[in-house]
């Protein structure tokens, strides 16, 4: 199917087509794929910005340095948010790709940046890149407003390391902390807890 079809097939009503479209976006090897769908990013039609989002993920490593420079030349919130989705996307689909310092430094500014549409979803994209993202999430955690630590405590519990668990047992314990994000990090531990027991 010609490029432009596969596009317009993004359009489509039908999930399953969109799906269908995505992934041979994703594997195609023309280099105005990942620009096309940087572009749609913006996008007022959600669903269609969502297939662009997942469409970047499935596209994988050659879609990081991309989605990282145009989050940091962009200030229109939706943008920045599909950004992060995107690359928490590409984390998701290639466990284990080793994300550019650059690009997790980036997000770790996002999420202390006075923006909570991309505050979040940017701490939910250093939650899925593993431990090379801990230490920008331990800064986070210090350093965040409440709505972003509790964010970063969940993203800390999914990380499933040592070192997380230990930030959470300081978090819960901390008598200074806000009483909200206290109760989350004491609920993100009888989560990790209840899933060791399980496995």
């Amino acid at each position: 199917m010609a490029l432009d079809d596969l596009f317009e097939q993004l359009r489509h009503p039908n999930p399953n087509m969109r799906s269908r479209a995505t992934v041979a976006l994703a594997r195609s090897d023309d280099p105005a794929v990942v620009p096309r769908l940087m572009a749609m990013l913006g996008e007022p039609d959600v669903p269609l910005r969502r297939s662009a989002v997942k469409a970047l993920g499935t596209v994988g490593e050659r879609a990081v340095q991309p989605l990282t420079e145009h989050l940091a030349g962009t200030d229109d919130l939706t943008v920045g948010s599909s950004c992060c989705k995107a690359l928490a996307q590409v984390a998701d689909q290639w466990t284990g790709l080793q994300f550019p310092a650059s690009t997790l430094d980036l997000l770790c500014h996002k999420a202390l940046e006075p923006n909570p549409v991309v505050q979040i979803t940017a701490v939910m994209a250093l939650g899925e890149m593993g431990e090379p993202a801990l230490p920008r999430l331990q800064q986070i955690l210090r350093e965040g407003d409440v709505a972003v630590q509790v964010a970063c405590i969940n993203a800390l519990a999914g990380l499933g390391l040592d070192a997380a668990q230990a930030d959470l047992q300081a978090q819960a314990a901390n008598e200074t902390a806000d009483a909200y994000v206290r109760e989350s990090a004491t609920a993100a531990l009888a989560r990790c807890s209840m899933a060791r027991t399980r496995s």
